[in-house]
């Protein structure tokens, strides 16, 4: 078994769930924001929709085989009533390299989704689409997970 590569945070507030994480990622580290994520998406009621955002930084690309299991679970995330995705990409010299990975894997899983410059647009997006979450709690989170290199 390899080491995990990658760090990542993740919470909800209401009917959102927020994930901050750096990269690059293996099939450990997707492993285990899986059952991380799959825990705080069980808190949404069932039938429900909700909403992502995701703020990622670094060199967030994954390889062939951690892709696969990024698509099933983001098919499976769309299941349980994912409708929306804001993506921010941040801290990163290969943002086209990263948005070209992650677009295809939202264009598979047929998850609507958009990226933004900054966690502020993210938000409002997700306001505009009336999901309902707690604006200081997630600034607050985005915030204390920040990971950028310092």
């Amino acid at each position: 078994m390899n080491n995990p590569h990658g760090e990542f945070e993740t919470c909800t507030t209401r009917q959102l769930l927020l994930f901050s994480a750096r990269g690059p990622w293996n099939d450990e580290t997707m492993k285990n924001g899986v059952v991380r994520m799959a825990s705080n998406i069980s808190q949404f009621e069932e039938g429900s929709q909700w909403a992502q955002v995701s703020c990622l930084y670094g060199e967030s690309i994954m390889p062939p085989s951690t892709f696969d299991i990024f698509v099933k679970q983001t098919r499976i995330r769309k299941r349980r009533g994912l409708s929306f995705l804001a993506v921010v990409i941040l801290d990163t010299d290969i943002m086209l390299t990263i948005k070209q990975q992650i677009s295809l894997c939202y264009e598979l899983a047929e998850v609507p989704f958009a990226f933004f410059d900054n966690v502020k647009d993210a938000l409002c997006a997700i306001e505009e689409r009336h999901i309902s979450f707690n604006n200081e709690e997630a600034i607050a989170f985005f915030e204390q997970f920040d990971f950028t290199e310092k």
